[in-house]
């Protein structure tokens, strides 16, 4: 039911996308001139000039985008769910080759198959910068899902043999092009939407990956198609057909089609797909001729991962990029931890399943509600706000677990877990990419998510041998204090970024404090 349930989605968003392409070629005579440039004064403007809303077009496309993360969300919480259905593919494709696999040996083989994942984004961040750089956010995309696509069919094709090598190659293949396709799906998010959407638009990143991961739950149990390996990996191959066809129709995001490929007509044409058919975009414009600026600035200090090294501006932007995704690095082993953590305080094992599954529901509800509230408050009081509640919640975990508080300690998971749906999850991604002009954003981007994916593998490989050395009292050192610096180097040199332009952003990093939020 929920495959026919995606497929339908994705087939619709199709649809639609074709109906306003076809639409879209009524401005395909449009010839910009120098007067393009000459933008009227603020009082001369439309009204709803800023305040464009998103076409049908757009509606659809970030529908599609929530459904898509399903390369990706889908088969991580399918797999977990159907962890008896896999570990029988494991046990018995060795079997038939005379091989007879101990419970350690399974867990090393299941434990092998996670680490593929983040070793696989590690190198595919290292490549993703120059696809999106040098062809453009909708090639990247097309490339991305494509071979994304492929990779599942692989694995689906694996569950039908007796090798879970086939297995594992497939599973290194879509994540080598996970990154790819999450910074193209940032990147288009970002460059589509207006200042005043631009959070809201960005959070969906997160919110589609939770929905998907919470449907990739339900169908892995074995009541549903949890008793079939072949089944669940050949869901994302699916749905990702529809996504493929569906990103030929999609355009180039006007800022890249403007500021790299100093294409006009087309960036026009893709703001009006984008933003609605209205009679201009004098505000739009007039913030790309200003980032054109930044970006000409930016080339004075270097270009690509140099300019990390050697530009203040960007090396700030590096430092704050990671502070914040610091935060995140808790919820890895907390969250897929969970069961573990539950039975070692003596929660009962049907309990401890049931609250770990019910930690799904919690964070997409927190997703969800960060969606609306991203764009109403201030992007760094909200931020702030749901770190310092992370923390306070860790530290209640470790207290509760210390003196063998089981309910304290499950409350204060989901807690955290809420706090990390709420704030911490949702702006954690979008930073990176609203610190630096469009030159610098999908490098500086595809490295924070590299040196993420390294500090994700230790702090998770290290956090269950450590607790059961030390206990609960590990978090201490590998997430709390952290977390507390991060924190305090946030609150002092994080500017404001909801509602503002890339130039006013930039400007307050070179400047090296914050500016003042924007409440109107």
């Amino acid at each position: 039911m929920c495959r026919a349930l995606v497929g339908v989605g994705a087939v619709r968003a199709l649809l639609d996308l074709i109906r306003d392409q076809l639409d879209f070629g009524q401005i395909d005579n449009l010839k910009p001139s120098r007067s393009v440039l000459s933008l009227p004064s603020p009082s001369a403007r439309p009204p709803f000039a800023s305040q464009a809303s998103p076409s049908a077009a757009a509606r659809s496309y970030c529908r599609l985008q929530r459904e898509c993360t399903g390369d990706s969300a889908f088969p991580h919480t399918s797999l977990n769910s159907a962890v008896n259905t896999v570990n029988h593919f494991i046990n018995s494709s060795y079997a038939e080759r005379d091989i007879q696999l101990e419970e350690t040996h399974l867990s090393l083989l299941r434990s092998l198959l996670n680490c593929l994942w983040y070793a696989g984004q590690v190198c595919g961040a290292a490549v993703s910068p120059l696809i999106c750089d040098r062809y453009g956010r909708k090639a990247a995309y097309m490339i991305s899902i494509f071979m994304m696509t492929l990779a599942g069919s692989v694995q689906t094709v694996a569950a039908l043999t007796s090798y879970p090598e086939v297995l594992a190659f497939g599973r290194i293949l879509s994540a080598v092009f996970s990154p790819l396709s999450d910074a193209a799906l940032i990147l288009y998010l970002q460059e589509i939407s207006p200042a005043a959407l631009r959070g809201t638009m960005s959070s969906l990143y997160s919110t589609g990956y939770c929905v998907i991961g919470l449907i990739g739950m339900i169908v892995g149990h074995e009541l549903v198609l949890g008793h079939s390996l072949f089944l669940l990996l050949a869901i994302p191959a699916l749905v990702g057909i529809p996504s493929i066809l569906f990103s030929v129709f999609m355009p180039e995001t006007p800022k890249y089609l403007w500021l790299s490929k100093h294409n006009q007509a087309g960036a026009l044409k893709s703001l009006k797909f984008f933003r609605g058919n209205f009679s201009n975009h004098t505000n739009e414009l007039e913030e790309m001729i200003r980032e054109s600026d930044e970006i000409n600035t930016s080339k004075t200090d270097g270009l690509g991962f140099t300019s990390m090294l050697f530009s203040k501006t960007m090396r700030a932007a590096f430092g704050l990029s990671i502070s914040v995704l610091c935060l995140t690095l808790p919820f890895y082993p907390l969250f897929q931890g969970s069961t573990y953590f539950f039975l070692q305080l003596g929660v009962e094992s049907n309990v401890a399943q049931l609250s770990s599954s019910a930690l799904m529901v919690v964070l997409t509800i927190a997703c969800i509600l960060s969606t609306v509230l991203i764009d109403r408050f201030p992007r760094r009081a909200l931020l702030l706000t749901s770190g310092f509640a992370g923390v306070f919640s860790l530290s209640m975990f470790v207290l509760c677990a210390t003196v063998r508080e089981p309910l304290g300690a499950m409350c204060s998971t989901y807690a955290f877990i809420f706090a990390y749906g709420i704030g911490i999850g949702p702006i954690a991604w979008m930073v990176p990419a609203e610190l630096v002009p469009l030159s610098s954003r999908s490098m500086m981007f595809c490295t924070c998510y590299a040196v993420h994916s390294v500090l994700v593998v230790i702090t998770s490989f290290i956090t269950v041998p450590l607790c059961d050395l030390y206990g609960a009292s590990a978090f201490v050192p590998i997430f709390i204090l952290p977390s507390i610096v991060a924190l305090l180097y946030i609150a002092l040199y994080l500017p404001e970024t909801k509602g503002r332009a890339i130039h006013e952003i930039l400007a307050a990093l070179r400047n090296g404090h914050k500016i003042s939020p924007t409440l109107d």
